[in-house]
């Protein structure tokens, strides 16, 4: 008899023991990856009962919380104060249309589920005393001046804009044109899909400086000129002969000025001016397994 009732004990312990593991899991480690999920609705509608952090761009605030009495539940919903003007790089945080951009991939941030086991205790106990979770806020490092210059400049054409400080790697400007005004994501839909451009589709809501597709074109002249310096058979005073362009695989590559060829020129000269013709003779004389060694090396580095 008391070696049946100490099976059930023990087998009771592992249950308890268990139940103790997977709950912790599920409300520690586990819980950002939930927080993310875009179909996860039940947690997205839970979510606008905490007071979202703040992103701000000091002085100015990019995205800010009103609160709104449903029933008798406080939910918090996200203002953008600066329209259009960051919208790819804040995103939107929406009951319908879930969220984008940094409302998105910092999700955990500003909803406080990234915090460590003693604050989600601390969490929950408020959560039982009525008290909002408040999430943290978070800081970009956008220079907003440079970013309504991009803007502007971009003006009603397809493209992007993007710009960082080489000392510190900081994003200072992500222009992405066309862009919309996320205040309208919820209630305003149809104005934003009735955006037009000089391309088609418009598609505001695409960000052209991280999603979109387009050839390396003259920034690939740093790995080429990477490889170069690498295997030592150059320097930045290895001089070239620059005619206006190049001859690769039976066909002329042009200088975007081929009625001014620079004639003889430094390696330091061609990458100032971007000059094809130089970095296309390198090219050819590193071959393309070279090239590609390096190109690997600094996607790695970045």
């Amino acid at each position: 008899m008391n070696r049946h009732i100490s099976r059930v004990a023990w087998t009771a312990m592992g249950l308890l023991v268990a139940l103790v593991v997977a709950t912790t899991y599920w409300q520690t480690w586990a819980r950002p990856a939930l927080a993310a999920r875009q179909d996860n609705e039940i947690q997205r509608v839970a979510e606008f009962e905490i007071r979202r952090g703040a992103i701000v761009n000091d002085p100015k605030v990019l995205a800010r919380n009103v609160a709104r009495q449903v029933g008798r539940k406080t939910l918090y919903f996200r203002r953008y104060p600066q329209g259009k003007l960051a919208a790819h790089v804040v995103g939107y945080s929406t009951v319908g249309r879930a969220r984008a951009g940094l409302e998105r991939s910092l999700n955990d941030v500003l909803t406080g589920s990234n915090r460590g086991l003693g604050s989600l205790v601390d969490q929950t106990l408020d959560e039982l005393g009525g008290e909002p979770i408040i999430g943290d806020s978070v800081v970009t490092t956008l220079d907003l001046e440079a970013q309504q210059v991009a803007l502007d400049q971009l003006g009603s054409r397809c493209g992007a804009v993007a710009a960082f400080d080489p000392r510190t790697g900081r994003l200072l400007v992500m222009a992405s044109s066309p862009s919309y005004d996320p205040n309208y994501v919820e209630s305003r839909f149809g104005e934003i899909a009735a955006i037009k451009a000089d391309c088609t589709p418009a598609s505001p809501l695409l960000n052209r400086a991280s999603a979109g597709l387009y050839p390396p074109g003259s920034t690939f002249k740093v790995v080429t000129a990477s490889a170069a310096l690498e295997s030592r058979r150059f320097t930045p005073d290895s001089t070239f002969y620059d005619p206006g362009y190049c001859i690769a695989y039976g066909k002329r590559v042009n200088n975007f000025d081929t009625s001014r060829p620079f004639g003889n020129l430094s390696l330091r000269t061609a990458l100032q001016y971007s000059v094809n013709s130089v970095f296309c003779k390198m090219g050819q004389a590193l071959g393309a397994r070279r090239i590609d060694l390096i190109r690997s090396q600094l996607t790695e580095a970045l």
